[in-house]
């Protein structure tokens, strides 16, 4: 259940009935955690519940001003949902087994869904219909709603086969390869997405991740092939896909889609001034553009081109859940910041490599919802909840490869932590 509900979580197929909501594939096994945990009677400890429970109380007091109300319920069942996820991924991570899962689970998922775009990228449109797959005409979008849904979630990973790709040390040969491959053709799926903030992002948090990296890890002889293969591969990309690149952020069509955000940014700026406390309600914002969006009219964007959600995931929460929604909200990111810092620090080189690609992940997600409203749908929700948890069961891995962490049972233990990190990498 628990490879299935990691596996399962990116898809956004299921019976949808309400406001983009409904019963997803995923739910089932989280369902049958739930039911298992009864069954089982384990002790189940709630994490972040501080920022989480506030979030969900407070929307859910303030969303009884906001004009519908079962648009603001379907929203929060939404985050309740992930974090759920959050909280049976660290609960049902006990054991080295369990471990092991979670590791093969997350690079299945992402593999599956990478090598499903790069096909994608390459033949076109697939046919996967009944797993939710689109046709985005010349981009590529997985079984993703949308291309740059699709981007957010390959950034959120790629980093993480970054490192132990280049970074770590594998015993056996067949590991590097499988994640050579891995990083390729999620960076293949990258390009195809043609998401041009996720592309700067995703570049942005991995200049920052090497030049840490430069101080603080030993450049033995994998670490300077690895690098040299990148810069090898980045050099034959430029020669023959800078012409496209540039394309998308020179065309007309595409400059005014960015244009276009600074005047949005403006109205969401507008609704929060006059909501700053309780918000408009979660889910609520389009239902109040009208009243600010003729403020802001310019010759280039017209008003109904500013009714649209704002392209911006904070300005978003801030309008809709005010400035204490906000604070919850953020807490949960500083939360995050905390548990990768604490992971990164581990002197156990796989533990240490996974926790900066994972930490690097988030930072370049953040980075892409500066310009993106995404950070609120369902298929991205899920996936920013299990890195989450992955975090926070990486952060109870002590240093001396001894037992974790209060949290996990006593018979979790990791005296070769290498070993364990040769056999989940696949």
């Amino acid at each position: 259940m628990l490879f299935l509900l990691i596996f399962l979580a990116p898809f956004h197929t299921g019976w949808i009935f309400r406001f983009h909501n409904g019963i997803f594939f995923i739910d089932v096994p989280l369902i049958l955690l739930i039911f298992l945990g009864f069954i089982d009677n384990r002790k189940f400890k709630f994490y972040w519940k501080i920022p989480a429970m506030g979030f969900i109380v407070w929307v859910l007091l303030t969303g009884m001003l906001a004009i519908r109300y079962d648009v603001v319920f379907s929203e929060i069942t939404r985050f309740i949902r992930g974090y759920l996820v959050f909280l049976y991924v660290v609960n049902s991570t006990r054991d080295k087994k369990d471990f092991n899962t979670l590791v093969i689970a997350l690079f299945a998922s992402f593999g599956f869904q990478s090598i499903l775009g790069f096909i994608q990228w390459r033949s076109g449109y697939i046919g996967l219909s009944f797993l939710g797959e689109d046709s985005f005409w010349f981009r590529a979008g997985g079984l993703f709603s949308h291309p740059n849904v699709f981007a957010d979630f390959l950034i959120f990973n790629l980093p993480l086969v970054l490192r132990l790709f280049v970074f770590y040390k594998h015993k056996k040969r067949s590991h590097n390869i499988f994640f050579c491959a891995l990083f390729l053709s999620g960076l293949g799926a990258l390009f195809a997405t043609y998401s041009r903030g996720a592309w700067l992002s995703f570049v942005g948090a991995t200049v920052l991740m090497l030049l840490y990296s430069l101080f603080k890890y030993k450049f033995f002889p994998k670490v300077v092939s690895g690098v040299a293969f990148l810069v090898l591969l980045g050099t034959i990309f430029a020669v023959h896909y800078v012409p496209t690149v540039v394309s998308q952020f020179e065309a007309k069509n595409r400059q005014k889609a960015a244009a276009v955000r600074v005047p949005l940014n403006k109205v969401a700026f507008s609704i929060f001034a006059d909501n700053a406390i309780w918000g408009v309600g979660m889910g609520q914002y389009t239902f109040h553009t009208h009243k600010y969006a003729h403020e802001h009219v310019t010759e280039e964007h017209d008003y109904y081109q500013l009714l649209q959600v704002v392209h911006n995931s904070f300005l978003l929460i801030l309008s809709e859940t005010g400035i204490v929604g906000f604070l919850f909200y953020g807490g949960i990111f500083f939360l995050i910041f905390k548990h990768g810092i604490r992971v990164m620090k581990n002197k156990n080189p796989y533990v240490s490599n996974m926790g900066l690609g994972i930490l690097t992940g988030f930072l370049a997600f953040f980075i892409a919802m500066l310009a993106g409203p995404d950070l609120r749908d369902h298929q991205i929700q899920m996936v920013f909840w299990i890195l989450a948890g992955f975090l926070v069961v990486l952060s109870k891995v002590k240093s001396n490869y001894g037992r974790p962490k209060d949290g996990l049972t006593s018979n979790y233990k990791l005296k070769k932590m290498n070993g364990l990190a040769s056999r989940a990498s696949i």
